[in-house]
C-alpha cells in the first residue's frame, strides 16, 4: 500500500475519531439537559402541589369562618369561589358548590376596598341592603356548601 492511501486511511479514522468524540460531547449535552429539564419539572410540581396545599388550607379555613359568622357570607362567596376555581375543580364539584359561585357572581357589581370607601354613605346603605338581601336568600345554600367544604381537599 502507498503512502497516500495511508496517509488518506489515516486521516479518515482522524475525522472518524473526531466526529466520534462530537457526538459523545453532543449527547453529554443532550442528557445534561434533558436533566436539567427533569429537575424543573420535578421543581414545578412540587411547588404546584405546595400552592394546591396551601390553597385547600385557606379553604378549610374560610369554610370554618362560615358558621362562625368571622366574615360575611359574600366575603366568603367570593373568596371560596376563587380559590376553587384557581384549583380547577370538576364540573361536578362546581355544580355541588354552586351557590358560592351565584353569590360570588350576584354581589361582583359591588365595589369594595377603595372603591367602596370612595362611595357616598346613601350608595353603600343601598348596596349594604342589597347584599344581605341576597346573602339571606343564600344563607342556606352558602352554610352547606361550607359544610361540605369542611374536611374535604381537591
Amino acid at each position: 500500500m502507498d503512502p497516500l492511501k495511508w496517509a488518506l486511511l489515516a486521516l479518515g479514522l482522524l475525522i472518524i475519531a473526531g466526529l466520534g468524540a462530537y457526538a459523545l460531547h453532543l449527547q453529554r449535552k443532550v442528557k445534561a439537559m434533558e436533566k436539567r429539564r427533569q429537575q424543573q419539572l420535578e421543581q414545578l410540581a412540587a411547588e404546584a402541589d405546595a400552592k394546591r396545599v396551601r390553597i385547600n388550607k385557606s379553604i378549610q379555613i374560610i369554610a370554618a369562618a362560615v358558621p362562625e359568622e368571622q366574615m360575611t357570607l359574600t366575603e366568603a362567596a367570593m373568596r371560596l369561589s376563587v380559590l376553587l376555581e384557581s384549583l380547577g375543580v370538576s364540573e361536578a364539584e362546581r355544580e355541588e358548590f354552586s351557590a358560592l359561585f351565584k353569590l360570588a357572581e350576584a354581589t361582583a357589581h359591588i365595589p369594595i376596598l377603595e372603591e367602596w370607601k370612595n362611595l357616598p354613605l346613601k350608595k353603600r346603605l343601598a348596596y349594604d341592603r342589597q347584599r344581605e338581601q341576597l346573602e339571606q336568600d343564600y344563607r342556606d345554600f352558602i352554610h352547606q356548601c361550607a359544610e361540605n367544604l369542611r374536611g374535604r381537599e381537591f
